[in-house]
């Protein structure tokens, strides 16, 4: 007679190798990012950076191949936003974006912006409370620099599409100030060659940078998780530190904060 409980047995091992199989072919293997194409040295036009080295490294770790559309950053965000894509490159993570994206518990880095200046009509003042009414302040259309501009009412903010826009207009003396992020903003003054008409004046507010995913994506807190794995992973081994450093040594910068 047959024993029962050894084809019980093998019957479960059966249901448990297939439920197996079918997990491993539902798993991910790839995902479509979208990267702005104007924030050097982070992430630049031809689809390379800081954040895509990071990005990408991570991601490796964990099995994971990555496909990067490069397209202007308010059209990313949306991107993500609608689930036309998995995620978006350098979120920050403050009020206006943390209820719209999945975070991980991990930042790409940290990065600090300020208010520059144009020399030849320097800012009086000594901090972003106190400039007066109707300053004329030029950003970046869509980047996020910090929740308390959001209280500087009294503002006048100038929307700019790219930072040659934002650096000429400055120069002209049709805005006041501009907030820029520090290292991004030298990649552009040094390569307009402006060093001595443009500085930073003062700080306005330091971020976490993310990868941030889309809400609409079930496996968005998944990918989120695999991508804190992968980041561990290559703090582990140095090739973190090993990235952050290479990219230091291409660009010259000034006040800026790039830690994990």
């Amino acid at each position: 007679m047959p024993n029962f409980n050894m084809l019980r047995h093998a019957l479960i091992l059966l249901l448990c190798l297939t439920s197996s199989g079918l997990q491993a072919d539902e798993s991910i293997h790839s995902i479509k990012l979208a990267a702005e194409d104007n924030w050097a040295p982070y992430a630049e036009a031809t689809g390379s950076g800081l954040s895509h080295a990071l990005i990408n490294s991570a991601f490796s770790r964990v099995g994971i191949e990555v496909d990067s559309i490069v397209v202007p950053y308010s059209r990313a965000v949306v991107m993500a936003r609608k689930g036309i894509v998995d995620g978006v490159f350098n979120l920050i993570k403050e009020k206006s974006t943390q209820d719209q994206f999945i975070f991980g518990k991990q930042p790409l880095f940290s990065a600090t912006t300020s208010f520059y200046q144009n020399n030849q009509a320097p800012i009086t003042v000594e901090n972003k409370w106190q400039l007066p009414a109707g300053t004329k302040v030029g950003i970046i259309n869509g980047h996020e620099y910090g929740d308390e501009l959001e209280k500087l009412k009294h503002l006048k903010i100038i929307k700019l599409s790219n930072h040659n826009q934002l650096i000429n207009l400055l120069l002209l003396n049709r805005i006041d100030t501009a907030i820029m992020y520090d290292r991004v903003a030298q990649q552009y003054i040094d390569k307009m060659r402006v060093s001595s008409e443009i500085a930073p004046s003062f700080i306005n507010h330091t971020g976490q940078v993310y990868l941030a995913f889309s809400k609409l994506n079930p496996q968005a807190k998944q990918l989120a998780r695999m991508l804190d794995t992968g980041l561990t992973a290559l703090k582990s081994d140095g090739s973190y530190q090993q990235i952050m450093r290479s990219e230091i040594k291409t660009a010259r910068h000034v006040g800026i904060n790039i830690q994990p």
